[in-house]
């Protein structure tokens, strides 16, 4: 039998590999990670936290109350994140956006509610002629 390491049948023995060769000279070594710990990084919840809530009571000012509450929390918010911004916290625009989106959901819901109620007086003879009609479905009137 001979001595085929190779399993390639071709009966040339194989060598065993030793350790890679060593680069070429000249080639720069290779370069080391450093991993640095960055200090956190300084937040303004409040700013977010404005205009996530100015976005929804705009979103919601047709329900009146929603709107009206979520436009005063906007404002207050929005208030106090701009201050924070003014010493030095970031994000004093979405402070900004958020005070001024209270400030319309707020508007907003008060002239929806004034425009509710002006409809409701204008329409007030007819839902009384509605009313006639269906306490007394055998009227000619009607």
């Amino acid at each position: 039998m001979s001595d085929d390491r190779s399993g390639h049948g071709d009966g040339a023995p194989v060598e065993p590999a030793g350790p890679p060769p060593p680069p070429p000279p000249g080639m720069p070594p290779q370069p080391q990670v450093v991993y640095v710990q960055q200090p956190p990084a300084a937040s303004n919840g409040l700013a977010t936290a404005a205009l996530v809530v100015g976005i929804i009571g705009v979103v919601l000012f047709f329900t009146v109350w929603l709107g009206v509450i979520l436009g005063v929390l906007a404002v207050v918010f929005g208030a106090v994140g701009r201050s924070r911004a003014s010493r030095g916290a970031p994000n004093k625009g979405l402070a900004t956006a958020g005070l001024v989106l209270g400030v319309v959901s707020i508007l907003a819901s008060i002239l929806f509610l004034v425009a509710v109620v002006q409809v409701s007086r204008d329409a007030g003879g007819i839902f009384d002629h509605i009313q006639y009609c269906l306490d007394h479905p055998n009227d000619p009137d009607c």
